[in-house]
């Protein structure tokens, strides 16, 4: 059992309780408040929102550290029921890093949604075909399955690997690194069979994670800025129905700025800096870990306060006090032609 501080103990546990708060009332709205324009999107977003319950789980569960020192840059497990054997813990903590690969392929199956509905809307259907929603969930944990291998089969600690992180762990944690669950990566000044076999699980995990950053930029901008904008300007729709899609464009843009924000640029910083020999050492349980245990809590704020028809709601239900109620408008209620699907 390794205690590396006061704030990296508690915050993912706080941050977990806020996440099961913070996705339980999002998925309650969802399922109560939910358009019936909104189609199958409707199941996604409560999908989405289990889904970050099931993330916040494993992150509590699975309490991971980081350190990063010299040449070798490694995760471990800190406490928790996997702490006390290397071997069990281990394949924990591929376990918790496929998870994070997991987030992504969810975000990447939400933005696709948006783009098809406003974009591509004749293969709505599709998202409620039994056979491509197999496909989707196959794809989303492929990805996940591809990471884990990579950690699992490239990123394994030896002898070798943990005699670099020896001084460090007895130096900052007092453990003995030889009895502590661990992966990590050794960059230089090592072994060539250690330095190649660890240097491809980074490779990997790193292009996984540039492209699905890249791919969310590109729906959510380039595609769905300049598109979206056009087919609302042309396309028959009522004003609260353009209004919702607006409003969906905005939550999309939050949604990739903010795994880019507190998932991908502090993780990617964290395996990166031992390349050019940046000691950043413990400090990464105060940047990633934590960064990425406020992921799942932070992501259905985004949906929650920037829809109107979800924000009223929280507003009504949790805070009455704070609700004001609006203008009827007589929009609300989309018109027999106004059929587009959300």
């Amino acid at each position: 059992m390794i205690y590396v501080n006061f704030v990296h103990h508690w915050a993912p546990i706080v941050f977990g309780i806020l996440s099961y708060c913070c996705n339980s009332i999002f998925v309650f709205i969802v399922l109560k408040k939910t358009r019936s324009s909104f189609g199958a999107y409707k199941y996604m977003l409560m999908s989405f929102g289990i889904f970050d319950i099931m993330y916040s789980t494993v992150d509590m569960v699975v309490a991971m550290g980081s350190h990063s020192e010299g040449n070798t840059f490694c995760l471990f497990v800190s406490h928790g029921p996997f702490a006390d054997d290397p071997e069990i813990g281990f394949a924990a903590l591929c376990v918790r890093c496929m998870f994070f690969s997991l987030s992504y392929g969810v975000l990447e199956v939400h933005f696709i949604y948006r783009y098809v509905a406003l974009c591509r809307p004749q293969w709505i259907p599709a998202f409620g075909d039994p056979k491509w929603i197999t496909v989707m969930a196959l794809g989303v944990f492929g990805q996940g399955i591809v990471w884990f291998c990579s950690v699992y089969f490239c990123m394994w600690s030896d002898d070798e690997m943990r005699s670099y992180l020896e001084v460090p762990f007895r130096r900052d944690y007092n453990a003995d690194v030889y009895q502590v669950p661990i992966l990590g990566s050794t960059y230089w000044g090592a072994s060539t069979g250690l330095i190649l076999r660890t240097s491809a699980g980074i490779v990997i995990i790193s292009v996984i994670s540039c492209w699905t950053i890249y791919f969310c930029i590109w729906i959510g901008w380039t595609v769905s800025s300049r598109m979206i904008h056009s087919k609302l300007s042309v396309v028959e729709m009522s004003k609260t129905t353009k209004k919702m899609h607006r409003n969906l464009l905005k939550a999309l843009a939050i949604q990739t700025f903010i795994p880019f924000a507190i998932s991908y640029i502090p993780c990617v910083f964290a395996w990166s800096v031992p390349i050019i020999h940046v000691d950043t050492k413990s400090w990464n349980n105060i940047t990633a870990v934590i960064a990425v245990a406020a992921f799942p809590f932070i992501d259905p704020l985004a949906i929650i306060l920037l829809l109107p028809d979800y924000r009223n709601a929280f507003f009504k239900i949790f805070l009455p006090c704070v609700n004001r109620p609006g203008k009827t408008n007589p929009e609300t209620i989309t018109s027999n032609h106004d059929s587009s699907k959300i």
